[in-house]
């Protein structure tokens, strides 16, 4: 297997109509995207495909999202990210994301978990700017890797990093680095006893810090009642423009199950839309 660099290059625009329609500008191997999809509250729902089934060792893929002014969009996966293994350290696969949101405008990315294989080295990065008005739902799901095959917390390495700009404003900024060999995950100061960690942002640039206060309550008292044992969520205000929920659990089923009503309220507080999840297709 060998590294490829490749692009994929999705605008989101309005037509005379006031829908909002797809244009994908460009799409490299194994970037594949079919065409949008109607959702019930009215975005346009985008299907990215890795046509080679999962990341391979070295490769560098770029993802471009532009939204327009007054577009609402929803991208997902059509399943897990799979990263294969590195053959040397020299060989990091990467993917990067750059998102645009215009003034009005609205997006959703809910892409499905991230497994690592035994041996893989992936990093990630995002940057994501907002205009005034501009709405955002954006997770991320972490898997320790195969499970049934045993390969918890195999992987070589694993890193992540995101800048959250909204009016502006640097709001938030991610960094996270995953070396099992070194440190290990299940250490009580970091994971302890839970394998599956997930993020999910919820902002709207401009909006005052007391609709965030308020929100943070509303979504403390969710996370309160879907965390257990097995799994923890968290609710926490950021510095202006939004908020983050951020679970943990000890099985993936549990976390995505909490993800998407916490995705549920933060939709209907934000839009007053009724959250749908993305149909897949393969």
């Amino acid at each position: 297997m060998s590294g490829t660099a490749s692009t994929l290059y999705l605008s989101f625009e309005v037509n005379r109509n006031g829908s909002t329609m797809l244009r994908v500008k460009r799409q490299d191997p194994p970037w594949r995207v079919v065409r949008g999809f109607e959702t019930p509250s009215g975005e346009t729902l985008v299907h990215v495909h890795n046509v080679s089934g999962g990341v391979l060792d070295g490769d560098s893929l770029e993802c471009r999202i532009d939204v327009a002014s007054g577009a609402r969009a929803q991208v997902t996966t059509t399943g897990a990210t799979r990263v294969y293994r590195s053959r040397s350290a020299s060989r990091v696969a990467a993917q990067r994301s750059a998102v645009i949101l215009r003034e009005g405008s609205w997006l959703e990315y809910l892409p499905d978990p991230l497994i690592p294989f035994a041996g893989a080295r992936f990093e990630q990065t995002a940057r994501v700017e907002l205009d005034p008005g501009a709405s955002l739902i954006w997770w991320d799901v972490v898997a320790p890797g195969r499970e049934a095959s045993g390969e918890v917390f195999r992987y070589e390495s694993l890193g992540g990093s995101l800048d959250l700009v909204a009016s502006g404003e640097r709001v938030a900024v991610e960094r996270w680095t995953i070396v099992p060999s070194l440190r290990s995950p299940a250490a009580l100061a970091r994971l302890g006893p839970f394998r599956h960690f997930a993020s999910c942002y919820v902002c709207r640039a401009g909006a005052p810090a007391a609709h965030w206060r308020s929100l943070e309550a509303e979504l403390q008292m969710l996370a309160d009642r879907l965390s257990g044992p097995e799994v923890l969520w968290g609710i926490t205000s950021l510095r202006a423009h939004g908020l983050v929920a951020r679970g943990v659990a000890i099985g993936g089923r549990a976390l995505g199950d909490g993800l998407v009503e916490i995705w549920k309220a933060a939709k209907w507080a934000l839009c007053g839309r009724v959250a749908t999840l993305p149909r897949k297709v393969y």
